[in-house]
């Protein structure tokens, strides 16, 4: 067991939290959220040892129990394979398999480590965490970087873990599928709910209103005693009364008023008339990234543009703004549309401005008109006077939704907005985007805001894409009929039906792999192997869907 009681850490003078307690028992998964700034990184340092704490006690957490992934990662071996066997104990069998489920191929393994982008070489330190399965994990932001496909996986992976599971996450659809409990960081404490997101929401909304009237009603009566002690201490007649209330008023514990969980809200403004076919693509090609992609978008539509890292998603956006040329194909922007475009990288912010004097260059809105405008996205005081380089991920992002809000364009083609984003801001985001009337395309690995807000997805493929699309489509057809039944079925139930689509999933991963080894493989022997195998992975695979549906009897 994990158990925390009383933790406080300061940096410097500033209070990060205190009175951080909670226990976890062996083998439950824990979430932690909490705003930016809040200090959960810190936090998870505390408990890897990385780094001290002032005060209190930390028990049931050895070193050589914990699996961590690193935020700046070092690299050592030849290769992305070898890099994975340099953990101890590591095993070929479970390095391949983690790391053909986060996406990457089998030319890839062969490839220096220290080659790999900043998010791959996340996807590299994330495997190396999971390659042994430590009997504590503790995850950063695990999701940050992966595509929609590789957090499926991890989801997975997190769900049948044996072990503990720590993490801190901004991801609402891994909250609501992975974990048991939640530690929300709020005003330098820590409160422990049981449930998933949704629970959590719920609870901490039923919290803090019962909190607010506690607090309503300590107010209701300090107010009353205080004015019976003002109105009768000067007189003879009543003052012993009037001292017997001060008295009663000196020994009252007084409440703290519980924070407002209101975050400002964002309104996109209405969208102006446009024609009813909005973009249209055909056979677009760049480079080696894009071939003959064509689409059609409609006023109104709300779409998303999925694919795996690497396929070109934020490319066919630059391309669609202007931003990049193609190598063929036509784009058409129908009449009256206006484009407002929101890129991963805040290209469209001057780094050197800040955020007061970016708005004025761009819009010629005053001081006063600016700060209001920023506020609205909670950027205040000294912040909107730092150059726009010295703002946090986040911060950026407010800024270029202020700037995407005053455009006042009809067609929204946003890269990652969520990126970076707290909680509070997610939400608020999701619901300016169901409020727009006018049309969006947004690229996005946000599966609660994907779920939310659009109304069709279209996904970008690599050069097997029609066979991936299939192949997505069965398994979410699966999954959806997987759901809709599992969800009738009676309590005493559920918990086995789960248990054996977890293994069915995880059956299905494996069969990838060693579809991925017979596709490199070329001895003869290697291949009469892996095709026994592969035979009788089918035979497993179709073994636990028979089970599966025993089950709904």
């Amino acid at each position: 067991m994990i158990q925390l009681e009383n933790v406080k850490k300061y940096y410097g003078e500033r209070l990060i939290f205190q009175d951080v307690s909670f226990k976890i028992v062996e083998g439950e998964k824990l979430g932690i959220v909490g705003k930016n700034g809040a200090g959960k990184s810190t936090l998870l340092k505390i408990m890897t040892g990385a780094e001290n704490f002032d005060e209190g006690t930390i028990g049931g957490l050895r070193a050589e129990d914990i699996g961590f992934v690193e935020q700046t990662p070092h690299f050592t071996a030849a290769t992305l394979l070898d890099e994975l066997l340099t953990v101890e104990d590591a095993e070929k069998f479970m390095a391949r398999k983690i790391l053909f489920g986060l996406g990457f191929t089998e030319a890839e393994l062969e490839k220096n480590p220290n080659n790999f982008s900043g998010g791959e070489s996340a996807k590299i330190s994330l495997a190396k965490a999971l390659i042994n399965e430590p009997r504590i994990l503790i995850l950063d932001e695990p999701t940050n970087h992966l595509d929609i496909y590789s957090i499926e996986f991890l989801e997975d992976f997190v769900k049948n873990y044996r072990g503990t599971v720590i993490a801190v996450t901004h991801d609402r659809h891994f909250l609501q599928n992975c974990v048991e409990k939640i530690l929300d960081m709020e005003n330098c404490r820590a409160t422990l709910y049981p449930g998933n997101y949704e629970k959590f929401v719920r609870l901490k909304r039923e919290r803090r209103e019962s909190e607010l009237k506690a607090y309503e009603k300590q107010q209701a009566e300090i107010a009353k005693l205080e004015d019976f002690v003002k109105r009768n201490k000067v007189r003879a007649s009543t003052a012993k009364r009037a001292r017997s209330r001060q008295n009663m008023l000196d020994r009252i514990e007084r409440l703290e008023k519980p924070p407002s969980d209101e975050t400002a809200a964002i309104k996109l403004g209405d969208a102006a008339e446009s024609a009813n076919r909005v973009l249209i693509l055909e056979n677009i090609s760049f480079k080696t990234v894009i071939k003959n992609f064509s689409a059609e978008i409609f006023k109104g539509e709300k779409v998303g543009l999925i694919g795996r890292n690497g396929v070109g998603k934020s490319t066919l956006l630059k391309i669609i703004v202007g931003e990049l040329k193609s190598d063929g194909g036509e784009i058409k922007i129908g009449n009256r549309v206006k484009i407002g475009y929101l890129s991963q990288g805040h290209e469209e912010l001057n780094e050197n401005r800040t955020p007061l004097e970016e708005l004025n260059y761009e819009f010629g809105l005053t001081e006063g008109q600016a700060r209001s405008e920023l506020a609205r996205l909670n950027l205040f005081a000294q912040v909107v006077e730092k150059p726009i380089a010295d703002l946090s991920g986040g911060e950026k992002t407010r800024v270029a939704l202020t700037k995407l809000i005053l455009t006042g364009a009809n067609f929204l083609i946003l890269d990652e907005p969520t990126n970076h984003l707290d909680l509070p801001a997610r939400e608020a985001i999701e619901t300016a985007l169901q409020n727009f009337d006018g049309t969006i395309l947004i690229v996005t690995h946000d599966r609660y805001l994907l779920d939310k807000v659009t109304t069709r997805t279209i996904e970008l493929g690599m050069r097997n894409a029609q066979c991936v699309i299939e192949k997505a489509e069965k398994s979410a057809q699966a999954t959806v009929k997987l759901k809709a039944q599992s969800s009738k079925l009676k309590a005493v139930n559920k918990q086995a039906i789960e248990k054996v689509e977890a293994q069915i999933k995880m059956a299905e991963m494996e069969l990838k792999m060693i579809e991925h080894e017979i596709n490199g493989a070329t001895a003869p022997d290697k291949l009469r192997e892996l095709a026994a195998a592969h035979v009788a992975k089918l035979a497993e695979i179709d073994e636990l869907y028979l089970r599966w549906e025993e089950l709904q009897c």
